[in-house]
């Protein structure tokens, strides 16, 4: 069978801290990457020095297409509309954010996904986080956010991946949903995992803090008042947090067992 298709379709926002470890991670997987930035640090200047970066668009130059000038997912359209221009053969799409770093290969997902006739595939997320058992460490020192941030919360399912086919689009007011419309019911039966890392230390979440308040973007960043507040033994809407020893356990592809299990396990750690 030949090799499939894989582009990754990448939104970023003021991640110069962590975007070169990403994009290191993300060159392994990609030959073709087009990117969605609206940032104002030197997150566009790094990511624009890697080859696999076929196509650059700044937010700024389509916020006035947007449905109240707000940067929702539906604005991942341009990015496919303009994929689907400059590689129209059949593939995959790997949706790819400026703080997520692969834990499973997501051309061996998207290969397997294409032979078990899937048009998309559910991924497990590691939210890593600040532990109380962080403070007092030296983390600005730790250059690798995957050596420096140890913590993480299991459990959390999001499409990440889907069949490149005619037809399919991204309506330009769409939020809170990760697939495009037109894609088919058949979901790949494993859920890979990638890592997720939001919180890499006080001066980055502080930063991201004082950044939304002044842009609107989001609000995840609001209940960091202060220092302190950065740390936790648990984020907040999860059952368990753990120490990440080099697996995810129960989590990893090989001990998933049944479809049946897996969905029960996916919402077995969080609150909501």
């Amino acid at each position: 069978m030949a090799k499939v298709q894989n582009i990754g379709l990448m939104i970023t926002r003021d991640e110069e801290d962590v975007i070169e470890e990403v994009m290191e991670v993300n060159k392994r997987y990609f030959d073709k990457i087009l990117v969605l930035d609206g940032s104002s640090d030197r997150t566009e200047e790094i990511i624009r020095s890697y080859d696999c970066v076929k196509y650059f668009l700044k937010d700024k130059d389509i916020i006035d297409k947007l449905p109240q000038r707000k940067f929702e997912d539906g604005a991942r359209q341009f990015l496919l509309e303009k994929a689907q221009e400059m590689f129209p053969i059949e593939g995959w799409f790997t949706l790819l954010h400026g703080d997520e770093i692969w834990h499973d290969d997501p051309n061996w997902v998207a290969e397997e996904a294409e032979k078990a006739g899937a048009e998309k595939v559910n991924w497990y997320v590691m939210n890593f986080f600040l532990h109380t058992s962080d403070r007092g460490r030296d983390l600005e020192a730790i250059k690798s956010v995957q050596e420096r941030v140890l913590w993480y919360c299991p459990g959390f399912l999001e499409i990440r991946q889907f069949k490149n086919k005619p037809g399919i689009y991204y309506r330009l007011d769409q939020r809170n949903q990760t697939l495009p419309q037109g894609i088919g019911w058949r979901i790949y039966k494993y859920f890979p995992i990638y890592k997720h890392y939001p919180y890499r230390s006080v001066t980055q979440i502080m930063k991201k803090r004082k950044q939304n308040q002044q842009t609107g973007f989001s609000v995840s960043y609001e209940r960091f008042t202060d220092p302190d507040s950065c740390f936790f033994d648990i984020l907040p809407g999860y059952k368990v947090a753990r120490k990440f020893d080099g697996s995810f356990h129960e989590f990893e592809i090989k001990n998933q067992g049944s479809l049946l299990r897996r969905w029960l396990r996916a919402h077995r750690y969080i609150t909501w």
